[in-house]
């Protein structure tokens, strides 16, 4: 059983920002790990996979300003596109599962964003310095296909874990031809971003639809965490509390970030599992806050549940205005 806080804002008009002021991260909340520089822009791989190449080694890489090799793919400019963001390390394990759970349920283009070698561990100040350059590069990737095949912008998503949401909400952000119908952030990192400013982080209005799933949301040192709580986007959901995960907590808190961000990675989880299971699996309930739903003060549909995850509604949901939901 998962239960789930969830926030709702309503939408915001539409902003554009720059990224002039982001190329220089500094941390805040931890100590700074050696800087390295490793990679560069080329470095960055644009891996699709549609129902015609859907399997581990027939991605077709594509290459902005390669014409050829992208109208020679088998994008489907009239299939949903859901581009998927990998965070700090490597690519690309769950973006594969989500790859085979969205063919599961229909055809899709799947681009996944592999940045792995400009955001190498330990080196996590080189990679939020890659971090906008990275996401400027990725909507110009965007735009251009947008241009050369027609792509239909309409049924475009982005996704992101971690330092990925981030880059997600910055591509929203750098995008001037069109505006993204809807990202969606997987715990978005913490370290760095606590205290920036929303045009410095994701932030619901860098798309007409920013859904936010929190699972470790809360203080690097505080609270063991290395997610960003508090609301960011149109629907925030925080499984469990959205701070700690169970199983992922055996002999302390302190746990969940020693084994490698247990309750970090259930975000994406979640979000995987939610794409061939459709409402209500993970339904989430009007309520006042965590303490409230724990002690069964929100048994009740009440204004409306939202299930959570790649099913939760958009248009619906936003004409709500400001309210909370748990889910059980």
């Amino acid at each position: 059983m998962v239960e789930v806080l969830l926030s709702v804002v309503a939408a915001a008009p539409e902003i554009h920002h720059q990224h002039q002021h982001y190329q220089h991260h500094h941390l805040q909340h931890v100590p700074h790990p050696s800087s390295r520089s490793t990679g560069s822009i080329e470095d960055v791989h644009f891996l699709l996979w549609t129902k015609s190449n859907p399997l581990d080694g027939q991605e077709q890489e594509l290459v902005l300003g390669d014409s050829a090799t992208l109208l020679s793919s088998s994008l489907n400019p009239a299939d949903p596109t859901v581009v998927i963001i990998h965070g700090f390390g490597g690519c690309c394990s769950f973006q594969l599962s989500a790859r085979d759970e969205l063919f599961k349920i229909g055809s899709y283009n799947v681009l996944v964003v592999n940045w792995s070698k400009l955001s190498a561990a330990p080196w996590y100040n080189t990679a939020l310095a890659n971090l906008p350059l990275v996401a400027n590069w990725t909507a110009q990737l965007l735009e251009w296909m947008v241009e050369e095949t027609g792509l239909d912008v309409s049924q475009l998503q982005v996704v992101g874990h971690s330092l990925g949401a981030h880059m997600a909400g910055f591509i929203g952000q750098d995008l001037t031809k069109f505006r993204l119908p809807r990202i969606t952030g997987l715990d978005p990192a913490g370290p760095s971003f606590y205290e920036k400013d929303p045009s410095q982080r994701i932030d619901e209005t860098d798309a007409e639809f920013v859904m936010i799933i929190h699972t470790n949301g809360g203080g690097l040192f505080s609270d063991f965490s290395v997610g960003l709580g508090g609301r960011l986007g149109h629907l925030d959901f925080y499984p469990n509390g959205g701070v700690h995960q169970p199983g992922c907590t055996v002999g302390g808190d302190i746990m969940d970030l020693l084994v490698g961000g247990c309750s970090h990675g259930r975000s994406h989880s979640f979000w995987v599992e939610s794409i061939a299971n459709p409402p209500p699996a993970f339904l989430s309930h009007p309520c006042q806050d965590w303490d409230t739903y724990q002690a069964g003060g929100c048994t009740s549909c009440g204004q409306g549940c939202i299930d959570m995850g790649f099913h939760a509604g958009t248009r619906s949901v936003l004409m709500r205005g400001k309210n909370r939901f748990w889910d059980h």
